[in-house]
């Protein structure tokens, strides 16, 4: 076989799989992985090769099912989230608590604040003292209290001891289909608790250090050519560059606008930010490729070259991807000192193996996937289809002088292509006005340019043999379909081949010699410029669009598809036929041809937790969908720099592509506040809309923004007032506010909010066949909703969306009344400064409201009307 280690790697990753969130002792899989593995040694000495393999198999398939089942089994109870789990009743987390820790990192820093890794000693309060351990990510914004001059940065260092007065949480993630893990994406860097740092007051330093010292050096070594990139290339003069080269060169993204991550990631070379196996694999060539040449010595070489690669794993910051790179470069170094052939696949499944028993949990990470499915990708498609058409012809070159050499090649073309190179070189020969020796130069020249070509074509097939995989998997985990990522990176590819070892060069030089490093720094400059123009040109959404995730079931025909192609390619036949089925797939996942997840004869509202603001999704029984509102997104502190989560692309977008969606017929603004409209940018820039439906509104710069990129998508605006209806279907639309004689003030306010009712017929599940209605009033406030309880509009509906996020001045008792509503719900965030829900609030909605419901406690809420009644479900109550 020549896989082996590739078969057992893909059968640990299978139990790890299997057995991830079982419930299950890890000791009886222990002890099954032990059987197989001794019948499977038994079988070799036996040399019953069949049945080795086989039980080998069954043995590490076990042997994943007790990693990942004895991974939670180790978890200390004293962990920083379980023990405010389990002491829920004695830690009140919504109460500053006193924690005491030492810095586990340096602290990192991005344009808007300082983030301190916290390794937990002792979690204090009221009194209480609690052994913890496990981490915290506390953030100092800079912007600091309004009216107070900025704080001194204090010089805390990696290994400091720190006592701090700090309000915590659990990180929050939202709870909605298609959103992002963030609590588990933390938890995998050892992270279980987040806080907001008020003041450097709170914080005292500790006597002592903590951590090693080596990795503290290499700490301290990271901070300073941190600020030697500031110098070099400094954030205010230069901001796409920094922040580009900051992320290449030491895995600091904090430094990148929106807008340049989102043109990456068009242009599908996102990667290229990402500190992995391509920087790893450049910096691991050129160290050896100079060290080589220097000693002619394979071992010293690789020696020398696995050292300086773990010291650049300590520096940079996100840490997962570039531990993966190192250890798959090293055993294929040392693997090519230890064998004269080395198939890349065995290499690189054993360092997926080593990775996956030191860290079981990272196998489901999206990045592993697509480092790992790149390399193999790799492995099974590019390195063949080198071998069978450019690499020959590459070797064909050498020695084109020699033309005794051309007997000895084969295939006989080879020879041919030779003699072909040799009469065009005559034929150019006479151009060469630069030297006597004009034929040799015309040859020179010729097999240089012929072996550009080459290399370009091998990087095309490079880049072609990954979106193989990359297409199935930037659909699902992405929702996304590049295309012109093949041409991007066949030329972003070699550029970052040069940035990243001369950035490296000019930051380490300019320690020593800062004219060098500043030219250094200059040249490297110059290439990334031309990157970020290549990545600006060919990001544009012509060449990259959006899709559904594809359904399981499509997944697992997909692998299945390429596991076949990979298996023709091998072997040299039916290689036509597998492409043709792949390719027949790959359509599928691109175009994604499968109706929408929309139900047929109800009318359905879905309240999406977007944190502190709304987002509501409504379809109809003939199909039609509209969403109203779509949370915050980033606010510009100051030019180029950011604030704020991009709800609309994390969030909204990935649920309506959850939910199988590709355009919007209605999209509505309920009224110019920034947790309402924030997010709608990224709708217009993802969706086709059919149109945009706004209210009376104050032309604040914000609202002014919005409607210009309503225009610049070509989506008709649309302007509601209240006596307005409409029919969708069998469905009755109402406005019922603003007024038509309605005057917004100079600046948005909660009262412009447009109030829909929408309506099916009666429906003899409700009491007394009323119609079953869904109520939509925004943010107004009390005097509004007692305006129009006063003047008997019609509010009587099934499904109420609790004004303002359940605020003060919101679901008062003559509007309730009104109302009548069976379920309300109220779309807020956690631990909001503004104090929503209040507690007043929700206990009239409780005892007036029928079943209440809550973004922040149940995720989102999904209410469906039928002519039976109401069903409600909500996202927590839908997970095991």
């Amino acid at each position: 076989m020549r896989f082996p280690v590739f078969w057992l790697a893909l059968a640990y990753a299978a139990g790890l799989a299997s057995f991830y969130e079982v419930d299950d002792s890890p000791r009886l899989l222990f002890l099954l992985a032990a059987a197989a593995l001794l019948v499977s040694l038994t079988a070799l000495w036996r040399r019953w090769l069949h049945t080795t393999l086989a039980c080998a198999l069954a043995g590490f398939f076990f042997a994943g099912g007790a990693a990942i089942t004895g991974q939670e089994a180790a978890v200390p109870p004293t962990r920083a989230d379980r023990l405010v789990a389990t002491r829920a009743q004695e830690i009140d987390l919504s109460e500053a608590v006193r924690l005491v820790g030492w810095l586990r990192r340096a602290p990192g820093e991005t344009p808007t604040a300082r983030v301190y890794e916290l390794e937990l000693e002792i979690l204090e309060q009221r009194g209480r003292v609690y052994k913890t351990s496990g981490g915290a990510r506390l953030s100092f914004f800079k912007a600091g209290e309004p009216g107070l001059p900025p704080e001194t940065v204090p010089d805390w260092r990696y290994g400091d001891r720190l006592e701090v007065l700090v309000r915590v949480h659990p990180p929050i993630n939202h709870l909605n289909p298609g959103s992002f893990d963030w609590r588990a994406y933390l938890a995998r860097g050892g992270l279980f608790l987040e806080g907001s740092l008020k003041s450097y007051g709170l914080v005292q330093k500790l006597p002592g250090r903590r951590g090693n010292r080596f990795y503290g050096w290499t700490q301290a070594l990271r901070t300073r050519l941190l600020q030697q990139l500031e110098e070099l290339v400094p954030p205010a003069m230069q901001p796409d560059r920094h922040g580009a080269l900051r992320a290449m060169l030491l895995g600091d993204a904090g430094f990148l606008s929106p807008g340049e991550k989102e043109r990456f990631r068009l242009s599908g070379t996102y990667h290229v930010l990402v500190v992995s196996g391509l920087n790893v694999a450049i910096i691991a060539f050129v160290i050896y490729w100079a060290l080589y040449g220097l000693i002619r010595s394979k071992w010293v070489t690789t020696l020398v070259t696995l050292p300086v690669l773990v010291i650049y794993l300590l520096l940079v910051e996100d840490r997962p991807p570039i531990e993966r790179a190192v250890w798959m470069v090293s055993l294929y170094l040392l693997a090519q000192l230890l064998y004269r052939q080395v198939h890349l696949a065995n290499p690189m499944a054993l360092a997926a193996l080593a990775v996956l028993f030191l860290h079981p949990l990272w196998l489901f990470e999206p990045s592993f996937q697509l480092s790992f499915g790149a390399v193999f990708l790799i492995a099974f498609f590019c390195v063949p289809w080198v071998e069978r058409t450019s690499k020959p012809y590459r070797e064909a070159l050498g020695f084109l002088d020699a033309e005794e050499r051309d007997e000895q090649l084969r295939p006989p073309h080879l020879a041919q292509f030779r003699l072909d190179l040799r009469q065009l070189a005559a034929a150019l020969a006479g151009a060469m006005v630069w030297t006597d020796d004009k034929e040799r130069a015309a040859r020179r020249l010729l097999t240089a340019l012929v072996r550009t070509g080459l290399r370009a074509w091998e990087f095309f097939l490079l880049s072609f043999a990954i979106q193989l995989g990359f297409v199935l998997l930037s659909a699902w985990y992405f929702n996304r379909v590049a295309w012109v990522g093949l041409l991007a990176n066949v030329l972003a590819v070699p550029l970052v081949s040069w940035i990243v070892p001369l950035g490296l060069a000019a930051l380490l030089v300019g320690l020593a010699w800062t004219a060098a490093g500043a030219l250094l720094a200059q040249a490297t400059g110059l290439l990334t410029a031309l990157l970020l123009w290549i990545v600006d040109t060919l990001g544009t959404r012509s060449l990259s669009y959006g899709v559904p995730p594809p359904p399981l079931w499509l997944l697992v025909l997909y692998l299945a598809g390429l596991a076949l192609l990979g298996v023709a390619v091998a072997r040299e036949r039916l290689q036509r036929w597998a492409a043709v089925l792949l390719a027949a797939l790959i359509l599928v996942v691109v175009t994604f041809p499968f109706a929408p997840r929309v139900e047929q004869a109800a009318l359905e509202v879905t309240a999406l937790d977007v944190g502190q603001g709304d987002a509501l999704l409504v379809t109809f029984p003939n199909r039609e969908v509209w969403l109203v509102d779509a949370g915050r997104g980033p606010v510009e502190t100051r030019p180029g720099s950011f604030s704020g989560e991009a709800v609309g692309e994390t969030v909204v977008v990935p649920y309506l592509r959850a939910r199988g969606l590709k355009r919007l017929d209605r999209v509505w603004l309920s009224h110019a506040h920034l947790d309402h409209m924030g997010g709608l940018p990224a709708v217009l820039e993802e969706f086709p809309v059919g149109d945009f439906n706004v209210g009376r509104n104050p032309q604040s710069a914000a609202y002014r923004r919005l409607l210009g990129e309503v225009g610049r998508h070509g989506v008709r605006l649309e302007t509601h007032a209240a006596g307005e209806r409409f029919r969708v279907g069998e469905v009755t639309a109402e406005v019922l506010w603003p007024a038509v004689d309605y005057q917004p003030g100079r600046e948005p306010s909660n009262n412009d909010s447009l109030v829909l009712r929408l309506c099916l017929p009666a429906a003899a599940g409700l009491p007394g066949r009323e119609p079953a209605c869904v109520l939509l009033p925004g943010d107004i406030e009390g005097k509004i909703e007692k305006k129009l309880a006063e003047a008997k509009a019609p509010l009587a509906a099934a499904v109420l969306k609790v004004p303002h996020h359940g605020g003060r001045n919101a679901a008062t008792a003559e509007f309730l009344a009104a109302v009548r509503p069976q379920a309300a719900v109220i779309s807020v965030g956690g631990g909001n400064p503004f104090g929503h829900p209040f507690d007043d609030v929700v206990r009239r909605l409780e005892a007036d409201a029928g079943e209440l419901y809550r973004s922040d406690r149940d995720g989102s809420v999904t209410l469906r009307l039928t002519a039976s009644g109401l069903d409600v479900w909500t996202y927590r109550s839908q997970q095991p």
